[in-house]
């Protein structure tokens, strides 16, 4: 029997860096004996920001910190008399990186059956997930079954029943901060994005004051410039279901709304069997007129005059933005930005923009200069540059300076990367005697010419052997470690009705989604209409290759397969 004044034990699993278990045992007061676990090992976990500190408080108030803890195999890790846990708490779990919906209910119900054997006779299982993650009817959104994380059926193999639902809110655990996005540009980072980012903050630091800000910008903005008819689903950026870290970003910010503004209403993504439903919310969005910000600029107004920013400083602001693109080596549906905004007074801005392009053009140019990338700095749109910032929102924006690399300088008339811009625009009301200076640069292409990346999927790899190379703001020339990669080859035919409406933006965005990002090409190899029904039949010849992992045959023809699934049911075409 156990006393009558019994002190809970309370088991949290899948910490990151114990700042909801450090909330956790602040709110008890000691009433409660708390084991906090980590999945990673204590040198890595504690490379996360905060994480030594929480570590620090909970041991100092007499809980257990323990790492290299498996939620699924628990009983392994407690010794018999120690299998009397009160409450086990799990939050937004998630098999990681590209894991889908099959793995991460496996998960769920792995841990549910571990639960089973460490958990007190009346005990408690708390797992927190994404609004529509758990296919319940109270999820926000209703999700179709078949595409949730099923979280009842799974507790209910190992012999639970779901008793509770409520809110997971974040102001009552005010220690809790999330680390399902370890963000390239993250204290603790060594991505060579960060690197690029902080060099340039501080040579401009030498030049101006300068003011950082961590500042919870929408990642949605409202597009007035089209309407409903005109929006394709592409617009809401597949990328961020592409890239796993993106995903990730999203999905955490649409469950704790303190960290990201979003729309009243707005539901979260997740992952999907091969990405299928999430072109129909897509779609279904769509028409709320609201779209992933093209860049940090959309809220440029709005940042300025929501802070007190003396004249003549420059505020700081990184953050990751969004676009639709076709395939491409250089055109990159999502990237990390960083905007630099200065307020002065109207008559000095031409004066202000001018040292700032110089000051970025000496920082860059140094940077670039060990690669033999060659940078220019116009004052015209070079006529053969690849605009990589084009979005409708932005075209009111008219830049003064235009920062481009030249990708190939063997070429006599090469094409040319914008790889950002400095631009000027009158403060709002256009009564005041203000003017904003700002500079947009994109840190992922600047850092795939300075450490020569050839492939910005490289970026977002989970291999370690690529931070590697980096580590300790190195910024040499990466050495790929995946060596000629092997392709393949798929062709796809179908019919369609009307080829004028036919938006081949949109069949890439598929391709993107299904592939996780390993499509690399698709090309139009031919098309003719049926002389009898009208219809234009379309032939495009896909090739996959991944440049971090290894690719199989089976794995491509599984891709394949759903391509042609998801472009039937998407783009309303008819297969041949």
């Amino acid at each position: 029997m156990r006393p009558l004044h019994h002190q809970p034990c309370l088991l949290l699993v899948g910490e990151g860096n114990f700042s909801f278990s450090a909330s956790l045992c602040e709110a008890r007061n000691c009433e409660a004996h708390i084991v906090a676990t980590c999945y990673e090992s204590e040198a890595t976990a504690t490379r996360q920001a905060v994480a030594k500190s929480n570590i620090q408080y909970l041991r100092d108030r007499g809980a257990k910190v323990l790492f290299c803890v498996d939620c699924t195999k628990l009983k392994e890790h407690f010794l018999p008399a120690d299998r009397k846990f009160d409450c086990i708490y799990f939050n937004f779990p998630h098999c990681g990186r590209k894991a889908g919906v099959k793995k991460n209910r496996e998960l769920l119900a792995r841990f549910f059956f571990s639960c089973a054997e460490v958990l007190a006779e009346k005990g408690e299982v708390h797992v927190a997930l994404c609004r529509g993650q758990g296919g319940t009817p109270a999820d926000q959104p209703v999700r179709e079954w078949h595409n949730s994380w099923q979280v009842v059926a799974m507790a209910a193999e190992a012999g639970f029943i779901l008793s509770d639902i409520h809110p997971f809110n974040i102001g009552d655990a005010c220690r809790y901060k999330c680390t399902g996005y370890r963000g390239f540009l993250d204290t603790n980072s060594e991505h060579p994005i960060r690197t690029i980012n902080e060099k340039l903050t501080d040579e401009l630091g030498k030049s101006f004051p300068v003011q950082k800000v961590s500042a919870s910008l929408s990642l949605m903005f409202q597009d007035r410039h089209s309407s409903p008819s005109t929006l394709d689903a592409t617009w809401m950026v597949p990328a961020a279901k592409c890239n796993p870290e993106a995903k990730s970003v999203v999905n955490k910010a649409a469950a704790d709304t303190e960290a990201f503004a979003f729309p009243s209403g707005f539901p979260s993504w997740d992952d999907t069997d091969q990405g299928g439903n999430l072109i129909s919310w897509e779609r279904d969005w769509i028409f709320g007129h609201y779209c992933l910000r093209p860049s940090l600029l959309v809220s440029l107004h709005r940042t300025v005059q929501d802070r007190e920013l003396p004249l003549g400083t420059f505020l700081v602001l990184s953050g990751l933005a969004f676009r639709k693109c076709k395939l491409s080596a250089h055109a990159l549906p999502i990237f990390h930005e960083s905007v630099f905004i200065c307020v002065v007074n109207k008559g000095t801005e031409e004066a202000c923009s001018q040292l700032l392009a110089e000051n970025l053009t000496s920082t860059l140019c140094a940077l670039l200069q060990p690669s033999g990338f060659k940078l220019d700095c116009t004052v015209d749109e070079p006529k053969t540059q690849l605009n990589t910032f084009a979005n409708p929102e932005l075209q009111l924006l008219k830049s003064k300076y235009f920062f481009s690399v030249t990708p190939d300088t063997s070429d006599p008339d090469p094409n040319k990367l914008c790889v950002g811009t400095v631009s000027t625009t009158p403060w709002q009301p256009t009564s005041i005697d203000r003017e904003i200076v700002y500079a947009s640069l994109n840190l992922d292409l600047l850092a795939m010419h300075v450490c020569e990346i050839f492939d910005w999927r490289m970026l977002w790899t989970s291999d370690e052997r690529f931070l590697n190379q980096f580590a300790g703001g190195h910024l040499g020339p990466f050495k790929s470690f995946s060596l000629y990669p092997v392709s393949y080859v798929h062709d796809v035919s179908f019919w369609v009705s009307k080829p004028e409406e036919f938006n081949e933006t949109q069949l890439h965005a598929i391709a993107r989604c299904v592939s996780s990002e390993s499509v690399v090409s698709i090309q139009l190899l031919d098309s003719f209409q049926h002389p009898g029904t009208g219809q234009t039949s379309l032939c495009y010849r896909i090739t996959y290759q991944s440049c971090d992992k290894a690719l199989s045959r089976q794995q491509v023809a599984t891709m394949q397969v759903n391509l042609r699934k998801e472009i039937q049911r998407c783009l309303h075409v008819t297969l041949r």
